[in-house]
């Protein structure tokens, strides 16, 4: 009985080793197939799948570190950094920058120190950009907005946005904003959004935005604003949680269980 018992323990502890063995080699798996980019300025010209190849620094005044200048594009950082936190608080650069553009995805890495760190944009009224994906993204020490997404049909999910602020020519400071309808903010965590000297921050705005939905989102310290839904902004939110805001909840639809 003993050696059955003993062989049993080690056969388990063996499946637990393999188990955590697995499970981060799969968190972590990198694209492969794809287009590197090995340093930036850069504008990526055709769709297809785009990876960063390496951590990237860089010290923009102004324009964007990559230009999405195609449809149908899948950028992978691939775990690597894009910085540009040498820039200073002046910056008016973008670290991922499209106009007018469809079916997008920009995924697992941090961008850092730009004042929009993804911007995704569009003209009013917001109806050409469409089907972009923001996942798995840690946007962090970006001086006016963490993520920016405009159009309609868009989704922006499991992402960190932290210590979002300071820009010299901003008073207010945002984590995530969206501009459009019909758009999903899902499950990010934003910390420590402030404005400067009397700006307030704001952890997600919806701004000129119909049919958006907030949902089982965190936001701590937004410096002001959790989740406000502003100039006619309309849409539902709920399984939400703030922690050290003057206003958790401004407009919208309450559908429940937020705190």
């Amino acid at each position: 009985m003993r050696a059955t018992m003993l062989v049993l323990t080690r056969s388990f502890v063996a499946l637990l080793l393999l188990g955590l063995a697995i499970g981060p080699w799969r968190a972590q798996a990198e694209t492969v197939n794809c287009t590197p980019i090995t340093a930036v300025p850069f504008t990526i010209p055709a769709a297809g799948t785009w990876c960063l190849a390496q951590d990237l620094n860089t010290t923009l005044a102004s324009g964007n570190a990559i230009t999405i200048a195609a449809n149908n594009v899948v950028l992978d950082l691939n775990g690597h950094r894009l910085a540009n936190v040498g820039a200073g608080p002046g910056t008016e650069a973008s670290g991922v920058y499209a106009f007018q553009r469809t079916d997008i995805t920009v995924r697992n890495g941090t961008v850092r120190g730009f004042k929009f760190g993804i911007r995704l944009d569009d003209s009013s009224p917001y109806t050409t950009s469409q089907a972009h994906v923001i996942e798995d993204l840690r946007a962090d020490q970006n001086t006016w907005i963490g993520i920016w997404v405009a159009g309609r049909e868009n989704i922006i999910r499991n992402s960190q946005v932290m210590t979002t602020g300071g820009a010299t020519a901003s008073e207010s400071a945002v984590g995530i904003v969206v501009f459009g309808s019909d758009t999903q903010v899902l499950d990010n965590d934003i910390i420590d959004t402030f404005g400067r000297n009397t700006g307030y921050g704001f952890g997600i705005e919806f701004y000129a935005a119909s049919n958006c939905m907030a949902v089982s989102n965190r936001i701590t310290h937004s410096g002001g604003f959790g989740i406000d839904y502003a100039y006619s902004s309309t849409g539902r939110y709920r399984d939400n949680l703030t922690s050290g805001t003057t206003y958790p909840f401004t407009g919208g639809t309450d559908a429940g269980n937020n705190n």
